[in-house]
């Protein structure tokens, strides 16, 4: 996946060309769980990468659980070598790196993290274990994976040829 930087931003929901530094944030509380989920979409200071990222924040987290939990990262850069368009090149969702994991995951990693956006803007937590496999679910195919069956010499018997006149003085 190849995009422009307004693309990206679309795609990530923020809807408007973050400026240097900038940071759009989202927020979302649970007073009954005591959680609280944070979004944000974030930029460098020459526009060339682009973070992603939510997280789960618990206001008691049980014993042996981390007060922050990082449900999505995704990072994206500007390639030269792409006359200096946007890629996604790293995606982890929930623990597992989805890169090149599964076919699309670039564009795939984007519409998860859009999805949870517009719930967090719903003011909803949501259900990132339901949008995960419904978003990033294997489907599609590699490119590489499949041939299509052309040869650029191929190979001709010419006994096989269908007006074959080699035998009554005519031809070849």
């Amino acid at each position: 996946m190849k995009a422009t930087y307004q693309e990206i931003m679309d795609k990530l929901g923020v809807g408007r060309p973050l400026n240097v530094y900038e940071t759009q944030p989202w927020l979302a509380r649970d007073d009954k769980k005591g959680w609280t989920c944070e979004a944000e979409v974030r930029c460098n200071s020459d526009k060339t990468e682009v973070e992603a990222e939510i997280q789960l924040i618990y206001d008691t987290p049980a014993e042996g659980q981390r007060p922050v939990e990082q449900i999505c990262l995704i990072r994206v850069i500007q390639q030269k070598r792409l006359d200096k368009e946007y890629t996604v090149v790293d995606c982890i969702i929930n623990g597992h790196d989805y890169k090149g994991d599964v076919y699309d995951w670039e564009t795939k990693s984007c519409a998860f993290f859009r999805i949870s956006v517009k719930d967090i803007k719903q003011d909803k937590i949501p259900d990132f274990t339901a949008i995960e496999k419904k978003e990033m679910k294997e489907s599609g195919q590699f490119g590489g994976k499949q041939g299509d069956g052309s040869n650029k010499a191929p190979k001709i018997n010419a006994s096989q040829l269908m007006y074959d006149r080699k035998g009554i003085g005519a031809g070849f």
